[in-house]
């Protein structure tokens, strides 16, 4: 970029300080500081960075990613540009402008690393930069990757090298102590000496150097004494009749703080300032800013001319922002003031993509003002408090088509006004602008609840036709998200809508029903009974209840098919690899079916409840009669789902008691399973084909004589998920319920309890005492497990380390969807390096690879003058397919065996 071009040096120079003032760096400032020999300072953390980069490029996977969390205003999006441009000539380095785009960003990486041909492929360095928020991070990081891994398979691509590492640039307010990579607002010892080393450098150069308030915020370790001084003859200000100048000051003083990366156009401001077109000649931006203008940086968002018709305008950094809005609002102009007139002045008919997002963005932020409104008693009124109060709402006119606001207002009136009447009015009007979204839906529930639970409701009768409304509020939210298979990602102002699904309905309905419950205790205890169908409903008439008689009658099973649905939903399934859902989701859900069915063996009355039962239970005894009551219940009933219960319940003793007198061995349980099987081979449940996965995969246990096609279980067992859980699992992870252990019997099934933490990436080399590794292969990136002549597709746990054809090695688990490759380890291509360098019996490895090998390449490898040379020769051709790197493999399992068994040893040992 920029090599041979003749650049303007007055270009250089205005970009050069519109970036000390605090504009966005360019790219041209890197091409000029390097080219003059002013490099930019690295913080400490850039080391890091690059090291984890050269760490990523090493390894067997398609696609890394390395997430750089950084406090808004410490130069995050700096120091990746930084990276990027140190490292392009080693890398292909790309910054993904619109990050939202993930499908045209895959085809264009994809593009990128196969430029020049397969003998030129290179690793592409794709810098994402999160501008708006952390929120929505997951689902935009989801979306690409899964686009990436598509356009990879759609092009077949066979690579020793990662095709994309992706650093994912996040804005992060607060650190939690989570963050491995985190760039705060604080300086080292030998990061503040480089900037004081830099900023000697500045001053000899640039006169006007105060007024870089970007660098100088930087250079005095972000230090407050420093942002008063600099705000200081901002005071006093005035509340009434202030200067269309000092307005836009205020409107950027407030979406730069709560609204980071965001800025107002120069267009837009400067038809502010001369709303009555009565300014001859129309002075500039910075003329008409006056003094403010030292606090401002104007730039152009484009690489080319400086004089642009897209230029922006912004606070210098987000702490001159927080500091002005601070003195704003000490001298009576409130947050409330501001925002009514940035939506009253600042909003046109057609209001821009742009500026829709950053008004959405600050009202979804409306809560950080709310804490901070409690925090500091001088702090002014929320945001939409003075708008509601002065009857402003219809400045809501200006978005007819758009949800946000009215959910935004509905939100405000029930949580800080307790008005459930005005919300429940707003959140319907809501859901009249977008019927058919869910999570829209969700606030009028919402609304409904929280009435039910703050109010005091003294009557049964009360009580109930607020819960009625909050019911049928919940089911038809639930209904709506039953709707939505794959609603695509958009934005509601409140929630970021994914194709994940909106479980919210059924929980609220669940919260709701554990308000009432005991609400209605309280009133008379006689009323649990009656909710429990424990006694007569003679209580509901006498409690002038009839109206909500079939309500009541049919409340427990409804919340028990919300409960059971959660069972499901939280043991085979959580948020991330690595994150749960918060606690409250179980703890309410395992209270409500406590209260509705008065069970104390809640856990062990399903499938999925059993699967949890090691978390609850630790007696043997206990098991032993949970494992008894099941086989009472299977002997009675000879139906499939008590059947699979009590296959299930021996499996789980068996993790606890090896030696259980009432154990069933696995011939007995294999031939149940088999008899089921031979009724009815499809349209079973996940369930059924995970317990014949698990009892009949190959391995020294006796087995029947008609064992299932594993293959074609693997196969129904896929199809089976897609018809009972996909809609409801979509996007989450899955949990591998048991792993295949070393053991014998049903000992060879490990259960999930204390292992899934190993598989995430950074351990994903671990090596597992226990765990039995399965021989396998990859080709058509697809990974297979291999028995002899049985062949069986198992889904990668990591679908990024599916790209190369090679022999490999993993672990083996197994989620509700199916069998699960964890852990994949490649051999011939990881290995290469050593194997290249120390086979010895080279001529006879290259004569049993004759049959495979074309004359002419034959002859050049046979030319080579030495072992090595020939090797490198051989291992050119052996990227052609499976079967010549199978047969290279057998080759050197017979030629070399010593050495295979080293580098096996080796392999375990690194990767500890």
């Amino acid at each position: 970029m920029y090599e041979g071009e003749d650049i303007d040096p007055q270009l250089v120079l205005e970009k050069e300080v519109e970036f000390y003032r605090g504009a966005p760096p360019k790219w041209l400032n890197f091409y000029c500081a390097e080219k003059n020999q002013k490099p930019f300072v690295k913080r400490d953390i850039y080391t890091k960075i690059t090291e984890l980069i050269q760490k990523k490029r090493e390894t067997n996977h398609s696609i890394s990613s390395i997430d750089l969390f950084h406090q808004p205003g410490s130069g995050g999006t700096t120091l990746a540009m930084q990276v990027l441009w140190d490292l392009r000539k080693k890398l292909r380095c790309a910054h993904a402008i619109d990050s939202a785009d993930s499908k045209a960003i895959a085809q264009q990486v994809i593009h990128l690393f196969n430029a020049g041909g397969s003998q030129n492929q290179n690793t592409v360095l794709l810098f994402v930069d999160n501008i708006e928020t952390e929120a929505n991070e997951d689902m935009q990081f989801n979306s690409l990757q899964e686009n990436l891994i598509e356009n990879i398979k759609q092009s077949n691509i066979s690579a020793s090298t990662p095709v994309v590492i992706i650093l994912n640039c996040l804005r992060k307010k607060n650190k939690t102590g989570k963050e491995k990579l985190m760039l705060c607002t604080s300086l080292s010892k030998e990061e503040q000496d480089s900037f004081n080393a830099k900023h000697a450098e500045v001053v000899k150069g640039h006169e006007r150097h105060k007024k870089f308030h970007g660098f100088n915020i930087m250079q005095r370790n972000f230090s407050q004494t420093y942002i008063t001084e600099a705000c200081e003859y901002l005071k006093p200000l005035k509340t009434k009749k202030r200067p269309r100048n000092a307005q836009i000051l205020s409107f950027l003083a407030l979406i730069n703080s709560y609204v980071p990366g965001s800025y107002l156009t120069e267009t837009l401001c400067l038809e502010f300032l001369d709303k009555k077109n009565q300014i001859s000649g129309r002075p500039t931006l910075e003329k008409q800013m006056e003094a403010f203008a030292d606090l401002l940086v104007i730039y152009s968002t484009c690489a080319g001319e400086a004089k642009s018709k897209d230029r922006c305008i912004r606070m210098a950094h987000p702490m001159i922002a927080e500091k002005c809005l601070g003195l704003l609002t000490d001298a009576g102009v409130t947050l409330s003031d501001t925002t009514l007139k940035l939506l009253s002045n600042l909003c046109p008919q057609t209001v821009q993509p742009y500026f829709m997002k950053i008004i959405k963005q600050l009202l979804k932020n409306e809560k950080q003002v709310h804490q901070k409104v409690r925090k500091k008693k001088n702090f002014p009124s929320p945001n939409l408090s003075k708008i509601l109060r002065r009857k402003k709402t219809n400045q809501t006119k200006k978005f007819q088509e758009d949800p946000f606001i009215p959910q935004a207002l509905a939100r405000f009136y029930y949580i800080e006004l307790s008005d459930y009447a005005k919300a429940a009015y707003w959140a319907k009007t809501a859901i009249q602008r977008e019927p058919n979204n869910s999570f829209i839906r969700d606030t009028l529930g919402q609304v409904y609840k929280n009435q039910l639970k703050n109010q005091n409701l003294a009557k049964s009768s009360s009580i109930l036709q607020i819960a009625k409304q909050a019911f049928k509020a919940f089911e038809e939210e639930a209904e709506t998200a039953e709707r939505e298979l794959e609603p695509g990602m958009q934005e509601d102002g409140v929630t970021n809508i994914s194709t994940v699904f909106n479980y919210r309905g059924l929980f609220g309905y669940i919260q709701a029903a554990n308000t009432i419950f005991y609400k209605l205790s309280k009133v008379n205890p006689e009323w649990s009974k009656v909710l429990r169908q424990e006694a007569k409903q003679s209580l509901i008439h006498s409690e002038k209840c009839g109206k909500y008689q079939s309500l009541l009658t049919s409340l427990r099973q409804r919340t028990e098919d919300k409960c059971n649905f959660f069972e499901k939903f939280l043991i085979y399934s959580k948020l991330k690899i690595n994150k749960q859902e918060p606690d409250y989701i179980c703890k309410d859900t395992a209270d409500c079916y406590k209260n509705y069915v008065k069970e104390e063996e809640q856990f062990f009355r399903s499938f999925a409840g059993l699967l949890s039962t090691l978390s609850h239970v630790t007696s043997v005894s206990d098991l032993e009669q949970i494992t008894e009551q099941w086989k009472e219940i299977h002997m009675d009933s000879q139906t499939d789902g008590d059947a699979l219960n009590y296959i299930l319940a021996n499996i789980i003793l068996s993790q606890k008691s090896a030696s259980s007198e009432i154990l069933r061995t696995v011939p007995e349980l294999q031939e149940i399973l088999q008899k089921l099987w031979e009724r009815q081979n499809e349209n079973r449940s996940p369930e059924f084909y995970l317990l014949v996965l698990l009892l009949f995969w190959p391995d020294s246990a006796k087995k029947t004589s008609n064992t299932p096609d594993l293959k074609v279980c693997v196969q129904y067992m896929r199809e089976s998920y897609e018809r009972t859980y996909q809609k409801y699992l979509r996007f989450r992870y899955l949990v591998p319920l048991f792993f295949l252990g070393n053991g014998g019997g049903l000992q060879r099934l490990v259960h999930q309890t204390d292992f899934t933490s190993l598989f995430v990436e950074e351990h994903e080399t671990a090596e597992i005492q226990g765990f039995q590794r399965i021989q396998g292969e990859i080709r058509n990136h697809k990974v297979f497990a291999l028995r002899g002549p049985d062949q069986i597709e198992v889904l990668p746990h990591n679908p990024a380390s599916v790209y190369n054809t090679d022999l490999v090695s993993f672990y083996l688990g197994f989620t509700i969807r199916g069998p699960v490759a964890y852990n994949i380890r490649y051999f011939v291509d990881k290995h290469k390096k050593n194997i290249i360098e120390r086979v010895e019996k080279v001529d006879l490895i290259i004569n049993d690879l004759r049959p495979m090998i074309p004359t002419e390449q034959y002859s050049t490898i046979m030319a080579a003058s030495t072992n090595n040379e020939k090797m490198e020769k051989l291992y050119s051709i052996l990227s052609a397919g499976y079967e010549i790197k199978d047969t290279f493999y057998q080759s050197l399992l017979k030629n070399e065996q010593g050495l295979i068994q080293d580098l096996t040893k080796f392999g375990k040992k690194s990767s500890n």
